[in-house]
């Protein structure tokens, strides 16, 4: 079978690593460099960066360890270079796996006509199949131009000369976060903008709070609530005013909301857009059967974020949906991180989201102060909260804030994914000392027997 995949962002190079490897045939269509923007402008170079900031505040902290470090400095240009040296090995190791496994990489924008055809580099192709996983761009906010210099997005970013002294970021969702985050670290002054009530607007009420308390002590200002209303060029400032008649005036301006699918490919009235995203059902099929779209350019039935790791999942999914292996794809159980320091870990249904679906639920929270792990590493700021059904005692969804969250939201994403109790969670022997025990002590908290807390 021939299968024709348009964009090598996630969900396009895995689903043609995974269908080669299954005896499709395919062609990969890639206007720029394969990874996509997670690997190219998003998840991976925000992680370089992060790994560096990490790394310098823990050191800042040496002299609570015994260790005496003199005059740790962090530099952004090397910051960057190590950042980049990182994204081109990722880079070819992707082409190498792909050249490997016989995957026809053709680097040409693509459009998709319809029955199954695509064109690129004017030539038409003819598919038995065709998954179109064209990602999503940072989307331009009512009145506010990026100029690529004082107000920039996501993507524009990682070319910056300097970290600006003053910034105002707007928003408090995942993007927002990591970079305000990233300038902190470097000593700027960040002001985080955000429209909701509460920091984090995915967050319960009370992991909100918490959350943004500790990135607060870190140096963080957060305003909530209000939105900007107008920028001023001052020459060698901003002037930024918000609608709720605070001013500031910042040397750069981010805006890390919001993102816009890239459906722009799609040249056929076959298929339906809904608000700019390529409508699909729940086996990711479009209105046109046998084309599938996958990731942030796909309008699901079921919500969910913009995340690489679902578009890669989406991918694999469709091509097992080709082999008539799966039905239809389950979203329930879907983990997103927000890689601060300390990191926020999430997955399935948050307590708000529960009551307001009129779900009766439970919930369990356990500080980071009852693990011993996270004394022994001074890392106790943050804690674990679960969430279960109080029908069934079905887990149905986890946070974690605190070191290690990032990985300790992969074990929940298991529990609540295969429907585990407290009771089956704690069963597991989990080692000690680790992290990973808030997940235990949540568990046997929510039995009623808490064992390491009160």
């Amino acid at each position: 079978m021939k299968l024709g995949i348009i964009g090598a962002g996630p969900g396009g190079y895995e689903a043609a690593l995974y269908a080669a490897q299954r005896g499709f045939k395919v062609t990969l269509f890639e206007k720029a460099f394969v990874g996509g923007t997670c690997l190219n402008l998003g998840c991976i170079p925000t992680k370089a960066i992060l790994a560096s900031t990490e790394l310098f505040d823990h050191i800042k902290e040496a002299e609570q360890f015994g260790i005496t470090v003199a005059e740790a400095k962090i530099h952004w240009d090397r910051v960057q270079q190590r950042t980049l040296r990182t994204v081109v090995q990722l880079r070819k190791g992707i082409e190498y796996l792909l050249k490997k496994r016989n995957v026809e990489l053709i680097t040409a924008e693509a459009r998709y006509l319809g029955d199954k055809r695509v064109e690129a580099q004017g030539q038409v192709f003819d598919f038995d199949a065709v998954i179109i996983a064209t990602g999503s761009r940072p989307l331009e906010l009512p009145g506010l131009k990026t100029d690529k210099k004082r107000v920039i997005n996501s993507n524009q970013f990682f070319t910056r000369r300097e970290v600006p002294k003053k910034a105002l970021v707007i928003g408090t969702g995942p993007i927002g976060l990591e970079f305000a985050d990233i300038m902190r670290a470097f000593g700027s002054e960040v002001v985080a903008v955000e429209l909701a009530e509460q920091v984090m607007p995915l967050l319960d009420p009370d992991v909100s709070l918490a959350f943004s308390r500790i990135m607060t002590k870190k140096g963080l200002r957060f305003i909530t609530g209000t939105s900007v209303d107008t920028v001023e060029d001052l020459g060698g400032k901003l002037r930024v005013s918000l609608t709720n008649g605070q001013t500031f005036d910042v040397d750069e301006v981010l805006i890390g909301v919001g993102r816009a699918p890239n459906s722009e490919v799609v040249h056929t009235d076959r298929i339906k857009l809904d608000r700019g995203r390529i409508v699909v059902d729940h086996t990711l099929q479009t209105t046109e059967p046998g084309v599938y779209a996958v990731g942030d350019v796909a309008g699901t039935p079921v919500p969910r974020g913009a995340l690489a790791h679902v578009a890669s999942h989406e991918g694999i999914f469709a091509v097992r949906h080709l082999l008539g292996e799966v039905r239809q794809m389950d979203w329930h159980a879907i983990p997103w991180v927000v890689f601060t320091n300390p990191p926020i870990g999430s997955v399935g249904m948050s307590e708000t989201e529960a009551k307001r679906s009129s779900i009766e639920v439970k919930t369990f929270n356990v500080s980071y102060r009852a693990i011993g792990a996270a004394t022994a590493k001074a890392r106790t700021e943050g804690f674990g909260k679960l969430v279960v059904r109080a029908d069934d005692n079905v887990l149905i969804g986890g946070t974690v804030v605190g070191m290690g969250a990032d990985l300790i939201v992969n074990e929940l994403a298991v529990a609540v994914q295969h429907r585990l109790t407290p009771e089956e969670l704690a069963e597991v022997i989990h080692a000690h000392p680790t992290l990973s025990e808030v997940v235990k002590e949540s568990a046997f908290g929510l039995l009623g027997f808490p064992i390491n807390t009160l």
